[in-house]
Order: C-alpha cells, then sequence, then structure tokens
C-alpha cells in the first residue's frame, strides 16, 4: 500500500508566499490609484500624487506585517497550502483596503467639492471664473497665485495647485476658505514655511495639526500658531517654553491659555507676558 505523501510537500514554499502576496498588495493598489484619478481626474503626475492619501502606503505595510505573522503563527501548524495561503492573503489585503477606503475622506471631499456646479469659491468672494487647467499650468507664477486665492476651483484645481513650484502659490491656496480640510492637512507638512505659516492660520485646521506646527523649527510658523484664536491649550503649551519675547506675549494674551499654559509663563524673567499671566492667575476664581 502506497503511503500517502507528507502535508508539508504541499505547503507554499517562501518565495512564492512572497510573490503571492505582493501581486495581491500591487492590486488593491492600483484598484486604489485608478479610483482616485478616477475622482480627481488628470493623469498620472501632480494631481495624482496630491490627491491620493499617503496612508494607504501605510495600511499594506500593515497588512504585510500582519499576513506574515499569521503565517508564522498559523502557518505552523496548518502548513498552508495553495488555497489556505491564498485565503489568508485575500483576507489580509481586503481588511486593508477596506480599511483605507472606509478612511479615504480627502478623497471623499474632492468628491463632493467635485460635485459643486461651476467649481467651489469661498462665501462672500466673488471669484474669477473656472480656469482651465492646462492654461493655468504654463501660465506665470503671479497669475497662478491669483488664481489660487480668487478663482474658482474644482477638485482637478485644487490638486494641481497644491502641487505647485512656487510656495506663494500654495499659501494663497492654504489661506482658502473653501479648501478641502484633507488638502489643508497636508499643506501642514509642506517643506517651505511660508505655506505651513499660512496653513497654521486657519481656523479650521485641526487641534492635532496645530500642535504639530507649535514644534516647527521656523519661528514665522510657530507665530501663526500662536496668532490662531482656535490653538488648542496643547500647542499653546508647547509655545510658552520658548524665550521669544513677543511669543510668550501672544500665548498670554491668548483667549485658550489654560490654567497650566499660564504657569508655565512664570518664569521669573518679569517680562510683558508673566505679568499678564499673573494678573490672569489671579483674577481667577478659587477651587
Amino acid at each position: 500500500m502506497a503511503t500517502p505523501p507528507h502535508r508539508e510537500k504541499d505547503a507554499l514554499p517562501l518565495k512564492a508566499s512572497i510573490v503571492v502576496s505582493l501581486a495581491v498588495a500591487a492590486t488593491i493598489g492600483l484598484a486604489d490609484v485608478a479610483y482616485v484619478l478616477s475622482v480627481a481626474g488628470g493623469d498620472i503626475g501632480g494631481r495624482l500624487l496630491a490627491v491620493l492619501p499617503i496612508y494607504f502606503i501605510a495600511a499594506f505595510v500593515a497588512a504585510q506585517f500582519v499576513f506574515w505573522l499569521l503565517r508564522a503563527v498559523v502557518g505552523a501548524f496548518l502548513l498552508l497550502d495553495m488555497r489556505g495561503h491564498a485565503v489568508l492573503t485575500g483576507l489580509t489585503f481586503l481588511a486593508a483596503g477596506l480599511l483605507h477606503y472606509a478612511e479615504s475622506t480627502g478623497v471623499q471631499d474632492l468628491v463632493r467639492q467635485q460635485a459643486a456646479p461651476g467649481g467651489s469659491c469661498p462665501q462672500g468672494m466673488a471669484c474669477a471664473p473656472l480656469p482651465d487647467a492646462d492654461r493655468l499650468g504654463d501660465a506665470d507664477p503671479a497669475a497662478r497665485r491669483d488664481a489660487a486665492a480668487r478663482a474658482r476651483l474644482d477638485a482637478g484645481l485644487f490638486a494641481l495647485l497644491l502641487r505647485d513650484t512656487d510656495p506663494a502659490v500654495r499659501a494663497a491656496l492654504a489661506r482658502r476658505a473653501d479648501l478641502p480640510e484633507e488638502l489643508l492637512e497636508r499643506l501642514a507638512g509642506d517643506r517651505h514655511p511660508a505655506v505651513r505659516a499660512a496653513v497654521a492660520e486657519s481656523p479650521r485646521l485641526s487641534d492635532a495639526a496645530l500642535t504639530r506646527l507649535a514644534f516647527d523649527r521656523d519661528a514665522a510658523v510657530r507665530l501663526a500658531v500662536a496668532r490662531n484664536r482656535h490653538a488648542p491649550p496643547t500647542a499653546l503649551d508647547i509655545l510658552a517654553s520658548h524665550d521669544d519675547a513677543e511669543l510668550r506675549l501672544l500665548v498670554a494674551e491668548h483667549p485658550r491659555a489654560s490654567e497650566p499654559v499660564l504657569v508655565r509663563l512664570l518664569d521669573g524673567s518679569g517680562d510683558r507676558a508673566e505679568r499678564l499671566a499673573q494678573e490672569k492667575l489671579g483674577n481667577r476664581p478659587a477651587r
């Protein structure tokens, strides 16, 4: 009687496992790229890079780690064959794809923006007509800055200007009240301090983003955070630790300066910020 082949021979080799898992990840990634392009319009260039959420990469990196962990734990007992490996790989990366789709708030914002007839315009502003994307891309920096500040923009134009090489254009875009919040958050990480300072002025920026900008190495960005009336106490606490007199005074005058923030300003320097902090603390009701 013939001895049945050992199941271990059916287990998927390591090299094949890598190829299969990467192929599944690439398929989901390409599907995501196609979806973003269908939303934002344009070709695979600056527009795609502007609207493609960076966290989809993180989702698939996480999926790779989860998959290899499962393979190491489950595979040691089940000796995964081709079918079992395919099921495990598919479920892992399907979960990553669904997670990314659910969290694609930036793409969803662009969908709603694109649906607006005639493009978007900040409330109360008399915007110029919707410019042509090709002509705008070839225009001089002054024209692009003007469009970023005062023209009607649709999703494709928002994405185009977000990738503009001129930081003044990106700064003008950051000051628009109708810029989708996902794109505003992306500009908070811009490489140029003038753009980050413009973002820090926005009353729509999240507390988390303002707190990150409070750590910025550029003094103008930190001052912009301090002047923002919506800056959270966490950001003000960071700013209060600096020795810049103007920055400290802005923190002391800030309406959201909490008691711990004001106490941090009491460093014995005797400057206006410390005197104002003492005055505010003295006027607060006893607990």
